[in-house]
């Protein structure tokens, strides 16, 4: 039996679990739903011609709630085999798209300052800004995860199986992070966290025997296409919240910093910027990212970023309009260098229903 199937057989056998000893009254059910749409332009400089594409992104979720210490999540998303994007595109003969599982987990709350998760998980581990240096927004890992907070200190500890195979060894990720979170003298809200994350067993495979679709994403391979290194990850992450200006604007400054110690050269990968609130309605991000080749292992982060994968550098700016409380547009724009050297253009332009 495999690590994945044990894992989901103990999620089944606990939700059983946990029904049979809750009573009615104690049951709580949250719905959650978002759709968007987006229209998306891409001109690499890798390529003859430009491309444009309609796409649609859908989640439905619910949280379960059987007691206070018990918390099960099942979410559907529109979906692929890729685990860094839940984007679908449109026009393709009017045919169905597709949907999956896109989270299923049980959550533990052993004590007030100790919890557990197992299943297919959200991502445990703290992103200033929703980073996506090392993991996709989009990526939900398979294993368990336990996390830990304790007054300013918080921590959270992975064990996930990325891929598995009968004849040959197993690829796994384990993550460790602890933080801390509090406040200046001046109010301004702070956060750091250091972490380290190993992936085993990549070098001297075949990207085959480790991705979704046999790709590389932009780390290095030798004459027969097998990686060169592991992936031992650095990671510090850090961001501050604060008011500036006359205007009082809300506004937060982070950093994302992560270096690969089974690499000896190109091996950093940083993100650094800001985030500005200008009103209720209107906000706007900017950040550059420079990703070098053997800093992260690529077919893990940003999939939208000098066409995912790494080995890319440049600026990324966000401009984002809330109509209503669910309700919100948003426009991206991409100015990267694919490759360190080729220009690579992309503008989204999202339409955004979050209940």
């Amino acid at each position: 039996m495999s690590i994945k199937e044990s894992i989901f057989i103990l999620l089944f056998t606990l939700i059983c679990l946990s029904f049979e000893n809750a009573s009615a009254d104690q049951h709580a059910i949250d719905i959650n739903y978002d759709l968007r749409y987006r229209y998306e332009y891409t001109d690499d400089g890798s390529k003859n011609s430009t491309r444009r594409r309609n796409r649609v992104r859908s989640r439905l979720g619910a949280t379960i709630t059987p007691n206070e210490n018990i918390n099960i999540g099942i979410r559907f998303a529109t979906a692929e085999a890729n685990p860094t994007s839940a984007n679908q595109n449109l026009g393709h003969e009017f045919s169905i798209q597709d949907a999956g599982i896109d989270q299923l987990y049980i959550e533990y709350s052993a004590t007030e300052n100790l919890g557990f998760m197992v299943g297919k998980v959200k991502n445990p581990f703290f992103k200033t800004n929703k980073s996506q240096l090392i993991f996709d927004n989009d990526y939900n890992p398979e294993g368990l995860a336990l996390k830990v907070k304790k007054g300013k200190i918080f921590g959270s500890l992975g064990v996930f199986s990325m891929d598995e195979h009968e004849l040959v060894d197993d690829v796994s990720i384990t993550g460790l992070q602890i933080g801390i979170s509090s406040s200046t003298l001046g109010g301004a809200k702070y956060k750091i966290a250091l972490a380290r994350y190993t992936f085993d067993d990549i070098r001297g495979r075949p990207a085959s025997e480790i991705t979704w679709n046999g790709k590389i994403y932009g780390n290095p391979t030798d004459d027969n296409q097998n990686y060169l290194n592991d992936f031992s990850l650095t990671n510090l992450s850090a961001e501050i919240s604060s008011k500036i200006g006359s205007l009082a604007i809300p506004a937060v400054f982070f950093v994302d910093w992560a270096t690969n110690s089974d690499a000896s050269d190109n091996d950093k990968g940083i993100q650094i910027g800001a985030m500005f609130s200008l009103t209720e309605m209107w906000k706007i991000t900017y950040l550059y990212k420079d990703v070098e080749i053997n800093s992260v292992f690529g077919a893990l982060v940003d999939s939208d970023f000098g066409g995912g994968g790494v080995g890319h550098k440049g600026h990324q700016i966000n401009l984002g309009y809330k109509f209503s409380k669910n309700f919100s547009a948003e426009f991206t724009f991409f100015d990267n260098d694919k490759n360190m050297t080729l220009d690579y253009t992309k503008v989204f332009v999202d339409l955004k229903y979050k209940y």
